[in-house]
């Protein structure tokens, strides 16, 4: 049943489980020591006691005076001592073994015997008569009962025996009182400690449910929210947690960057196919559109029409070659045989989109870093920048920034352009490079930039990425250079 909590209640649970168990093992060692402890003071109150009843009765059995006696051995029930440290009868016998005096006479008679009187009393140890000098002694004639025989000696000579008789009951009463007392200070151990404890727990367990609940969300959400979910990690090293935690967050990097992938493969063979289609379709439909444009020029060239019939063919022969120009732009093929790319290239790039921003309000921030030509056909690298340039200025709008870097390293052409216009959506994004795009910005142009782009940029080998957030949108091209080595 226990493994199937959760660790948030399992560990606050172990800690206070632990915490209960080391107090109730310090109580009772307490208590065990406390119980010793009175027990020993008790036996040495009442040696300590003998000693002196049986010095101070000594010269009064000498002259035979029952009453000091009698008076001397009273004396410690009637001072208010702790009542587990007051004897609960004492009795002075003889050398013959016969009471002499006693706190309870009534009982204990003058010249009777204790152990006829009480069966307790029987077999009391005799001092032995060996020439040494007998010492204070005590023994348990009953479970409740401690006996204190302390000797009376005169001049080293045994002359009698003082008998102290202390009862467990006002032991224990006292021991309970103690009992009491640790009793309550646990309590309020444990109302402290317990709290504290559960607290610990839970500052223990909460890394592991946090990442048992982000692990939970694996599959519904994208890694990279996540991983912005996921509490930073403490540098390399650490406890278990925390490298868990590291490790945890490489994973989601990980399983970020295989979506990422299998995003861009997916888009991949759907642009594909898409150009598929579209170059088949537009096969189709150039064969007779083709047709329609010769049947309309060998209509014209047969004689003049009225002037009605004139703008109905104006209008066919201007709607038809419109339909020419869009099937030709869905046919992309990019011309790999024209001149290598010069900086002279990139210049007239750079000159036509500045005249093209004059009027929108738009500052271009160009940074061409090309020093030399490139083994690269300037023709479809020219149109793929003039394409990305253009669709970055109408997607900044007037007043809107333009960023624009071209580079040639590591055997490559890298061409960014960012704009600080609206970002694209995730919906937009994986439509972005298909023809009439809702992702491309809108215009006078047929919505067949980014599609024309992608298109060369494929039959160059190459790459193109985006990245969109709500401060930028960036493009990045990679071209390789696959004639020869670039240079800046």
């Amino acid at each position: 049943m226990l493994e199937a909590l959760s660790y948030r209640v399992k560990v606050p649970l172990n800690i206070s489980l632990v915490i209960l168990t080391t107090v109730v093992i310090i109580t009772l060692t307490l208590l065990g020591y406390s119980y010793r402890q009175i027990d020993r003071e008790m036996l040495h109150s009442g040696e300590s006691l003998g000693r002196v009843l049986a010095k101070g009765v000594s010269a009064a059995m000498l002259r035979d005076d029952l009453w000091s006696v009698w008076d001397t051995i009273r004396s410690p029930t009637d001072v208010a001592l702790d009542e587990a440290l007051r004897p609960d009868v004492v009795t002075v016998i003889d050398g013959t073994e016969r009471v002499f005096a006693s706190t309870v006479p009534t009982r204990f008679r003058v010249l009777s015997r204790p152990s006829e009187v009480d069966a307790r009393y029987a077999g009391l140890p005799a001092w032995r008569d060996d020439g040494t000098q007998p010492e204070t002694t005590h023994l348990w004639i009953d479970s409740d009962s401690l006996l204190v025989l302390a000797p009376v000696l005169v001049d080293g000579s045994l002359i009698g025996t003082v008998l102290l008789e202390y009862r467990r009951p006002a032991f224990l009463d006292r021991f309970g009182g103690a009992l009491g007392q640790v009793a309550l200070i646990t309590a309020l151990i444990l109302l402290l400690m317990l709290p504290v404890g559960w607290w610990m727990g839970l500052r223990v367990a909460r890394p592991l449910q946090e990442l048992a609940a982000l692990m939970d969300r694996i599959g519904s959400e994208h890694p990279n929210r996540l991983r912005e979910s996921l509490e930073p990690a403490a540098p390399a090293g650490g406890d278990e947690i925390n490298r868990l935690r590291v490790h945890f967050h490489q994973m989601l990097g990980q399983l970020a960057e295989k979506e990422s992938l299998e995003g861009q493969m997916v888009r991949a063979d759907r642009l594909a196919a898409l150009g598929r289609l579209t170059a088949g379709i537009a096969h189709e439909i150039n064969n007779p559109l083709g047709g329609m444009l010769n049947a309309l020029s060998n209509h014209r060239r047969r004689g003049a029409s009225d002037p009605a019939t004139e703008r109905t063919l104006s209008l066919l022969d201007r709607g038809l070659n419109q339909i020419r120009d869009i099937v030709a732009a869905l046919l992309v093929e990019a011309r790999l045989q024209s001149h290598d790319l010069s900086p002279e290239d990139l210049a007239d790039v750079e000159t036509l989109v500045r005249s093209d921003t004059s009027s929108r309000g738009v500052m271009v921030d160009w940074a061409v870093e090309v020093r030399r030509t490139l083994p690269l056909p300037s023709t479809p690298v020219r149109q793929v920048l003039m394409n990305l340039a253009l669709n970055a200025v109408e997607a900044a709008g007037e007043g809107g920034r333009v960023r624009i870097r071209v580079t040639a390293e590591a055997g490559a052409l890298l061409v960014s352009v960012c704009n600080d216009g609206r970002h694209i959506s995730a919906q937009q994004m994986e439509q972005l490079f298909e023809p009439f795009s809702p992702g491309e910005a809108s215009g006078e142009g047929t919505g067949l930039g980014l599609w024309v782009s992608y298109q060369i940029v494929q039959q160059m080998e190459g790459q193109i990425d985006v990245r969109s957030d709500v401060t930028e949108t960036c493009f990045t091209v990679r071209l390789p250079l696959r004639f020869g080595g670039g240079g800046t």
